[in-house]
């Protein structure tokens, strides 16, 4: 049996585990449902959150093993997290590494295994603190986009473990607010200081989809002052090639320098910039006719062209898609929808451009 290996960072992310307030938890619905969910996606008979601590695999959440934990010498997952990187095992009573795992030769029989890492941000660096995992009792094949669709959950995953801790000191803050040693002004601030993190994306800093849905309602369907809306959706061009060669660290540091080089770019009060998800971006300003706004989208194409003194930026531009209507009938998502269809005729067009339709 061949043992997992500590991977270079072992202690960083031993503490990078433990930051996360993930070991040793309660159950938690939002965690079994995503299991829930994956087990009847791939058809099999376990699924599980792995958290790989010093000596032991301990599990978040497992559908179809009535266990909490292993030891860590005997995991699969525990290669996963030395590795940095999926492993499938299609067949282990004939692959040279487990065949004679326990976990094989006897309960619970492991023949075919599929795990994607887990990572966590701790202190500005990403760290693989466990895995996503399916398990069947029975030899069989993994197609790779049934790889793709694992790690989509994966990051899924992420996205939940992120939002969690937010979520836990709201709790704590909530508990707190019922000592009376609390002043009031104290209070509006903790719920002022939770609303602002409720609209923050926690990587870029930028604000997020729900601050795009609360500026949309009250700077433009509330506001009759206003006389037109556009919207653009900013996509980076080739940011998978920065993922695939340098990794998701490298991406994540790719997004906060072009998070700021958008603040600095847009105008104060006028343009607004939130980040929808992944390298997608939105923009929403008021009352700009055809020039203003072609003037907006050319500043920012041309300040991430004619930047390759920054290496951070090496083959990175931007497309743009969007629209203007100054009907109040659409909705947000008809907005959204419609500036995508014009990103995808900028991407069709040879990308680093801008494209844009009126709606009526």
């Amino acid at each position: 049996m061949e043992l997992p290996l500590e991977p270079d960072n072992e202690r960083e992310r031993i503490q990078a585990l433990k930051d996360s307030r993930l070991l040793d938890s309660d159950k938690e619905a939002v965690f079994d449902n995503l299991t829930s969910l994956i087990k009847q996606v791939f058809d099999v008979p376990v699924v599980a959150i792995s958290l790989i601590d010093k000596n032991q695999q301990w599990f978040k959440s497992i559908q179809g093993l009535d266990i909490s934990a292993t030891s860590r010498e005997v995991s699969f997952c525990g290669h996963v997290v030395y590795q940095g990187k999926p492993l499938v095992v299609t067949n282990a009573h004939e692959d040279p590494r487990f065949y004679d795992n326990p976990l094989v030769s006897e309960e619970p029989g492991i023949a075919f295994y599929a795990g994607v890492p887990i990572r966590y941000a701790y202190r500005g660096k990403t760290y693989h603190i466990g895995t996503i995992c399916i398990i069947d009792r029975v030899p069989r094949s993994f197609s790779a986009d049934e790889l793709s669709t694992l790690k989509k959950f994966a990051f899924q995953l992420e996205a939940l473990i992120e939002m969690r801790l937010p979520a836990m000191k709201f709790e704590q803050l909530t508990k707190q607010l019922t000592k009376d040693s609390i002043e009031l002004m104290d209070v509006e601030n903790s719920i002022r200081n939770l609303h602002s993190l409720s609209e923050t994306d926690l990587l870029t800093d930028l604000p997020n989809r729900r601050y795009l849905n609360r500026l949309v309602k009250e700077g433009w369907f509330n506001d009759s002052r206003q006389k037109s809306i556009c919207l653009m959706m900013l996509d980076l061009d080739n940011f998978k090639t920065v993922n695939d060669l340098q990794g998701h660290y490298a991406g994540d540091n790719v997004l906060k320098s072009i998070a700021f080089g958008l603040n600095s770019l847009l105008r104060i009060n006028e343009d607004h910039i939130c980040r929808l998800g992944g390298d997608e971006f939105v923009l929403v300003t008021y009352n700009q006719d055809e020039a203003g706004i072609e003037a907006v989208a050319n500043k920012i194409l041309q300040y991430f062209s004619e930047i390759p003194e920054k290496p951070v930026f090496k083959g990175v531009t931007f497309s743009i898609g969007g629209c203007v209507t100054s009907n109040r009938s659409h909705s947000l998502d008809d907005l959204l929808k419609q500036a995508d269809e014009q990103l995808y005729k900028a991407k069709k067009d040879g990308k680093n451009c801008f494209v844009y339709e009126e709606l009526d």
